[in-house]
């Protein structure tokens, strides 16, 4: 990511802030497991509920809703575009095998835990 990001800089709009001190230990508690949830609701099961109608429960749905997960990340460059897309694949995979959608926003929490506070 970090890789193709520096490689295509004018696809970087944005960055998310770095944190110090409590803000941190905060934003790590709390920040990072709200944003897990909210975007599992959205992209794993309503996204997931959505498309099966149109798409079946195949590899298509994946695929869609893998896009859909990449896309919502497009301020942050191609590179980061590019891991949430495999990232989105991989989550829905283990959404598909678990049948329930707390282990997947757990999953999803450490992701961006190793991600943003290591």
């Amino acid at each position: 990511r970090r890789t193709i990001n520096s490689a295509l800089p004018a696809t970087v709009l944005g960055a998310y802030p770095k944190l110090h001190g409590w803000h941190e230990i905060i934003d790590d508690a709390f920040g990072l497991p709200l944003v897990a949830y909210s975007e599992e609701i959205v992209f794993r099961r309503c996204a997931h509920h959505l498309f099966r109608a149109y798409l079946g429960d195949g590899y298509a749905l994946i695929v869609v809703t893998s896009i859909l997960f990449a896309a919502y990340h497009w301020w942050t460059g191609i590179g980061n575009i590019a891991e949430a897309f495999i990232i989105g694949v991989l989550l829905m995979l283990f959404y598909r095998r678990s049948v329930a959608l707390w282990p997947v926003v757990l999953a999803h929490y450490l992701t961006d835990f190793v991600d943003f506070a290591l």
